[in-house]
């Protein structure tokens, strides 16, 4: 039982990184306004590429929009989904309900510590894992890979890189990865601000 319930944490956790990062593409590809609008008011607004990256205390971009612990409409409605799907096929597999709820709860915690703590992390000026030299190394590495997913805009205003927050290797596995910055397109920013001008709204 022991092993069954290891191998549920660490499936829990590898399942929310993966859908993690189709749901970040998913938000950023205007394909559902209602979704990308929050989150491109993030990258568009709040921590605009032409502004800076960080500030002394994270400014998060609900506005008064439907959140859950600072995390907007945008990741929840499709999370929401996600579980709904995953009880449907739980019920139909008969799997137990103590493994469906560790690999929820895991879930649940690993994403908000990865797409919430993790993330929010990457905008704050000192955060302590970068004065920890346990940690400083990884952290400073991570922060630069979504430093470049906030600044390689493509030409038609899209952002199509680095859609992980910590781990990367959905990236890696999907050829979206970019670990060097190259100069900044102006093209793509005036695409892009076209592209979501609906954030204004």
């Amino acid at each position: 039982m022991a092993l069954n319930i290891l191998l549920t944490i660490v499936g829990a956790c590898l399942f929310t990184e993966i859908a993690g990062y189709f749901i970040h593409i998913l938000l950023h590809s205007n394909k559902i306004q209602f979704l990308s609008k929050n989150h491109m008011i993030h990258h568009l607004k709040v921590y605009q590429p032409k502004g800076g990256l960080r500030s002394e205390e994270y400014h998060g971009s609900t506005y008064g929009r439907a959140e859950i612990d600072g995390i907007g409409v945008e990741w929840l409605a499709p999370i929401a989904l996600i579980l709904g799907a995953f009880f449907g096929i739980s019920y139909a597999l008969q799997i137990a309900w103590m493994y469906q709820a560790v690999f929820v709860v895991t879930a649940l915690l690993w994403g908000r510590w990865i797409f919430g703590i993790m993330h929010d992390a990457m905008h704050l000026k000192d955060f302590w894992m970068h004065k920890n030299p346990l940690t400083r190394t990884w952290f400073i590495n991570v922060r630069k890979l979504h430093d470049i997913h906030h600044l390689t805009i493509a030409d038609d205003g899209r952002m199509p890189a680095n859609f992980g927050i910590c781990f990367f290797f959905m990236d890696r596995l999907l050829g979206s990865l970019k670990t060097k910055m190259t100069s900044f397109n102006e093209k793509g920013y005036a695409a892009a601000l076209k592209r979501y001008a609906y954030i204004n709204d």
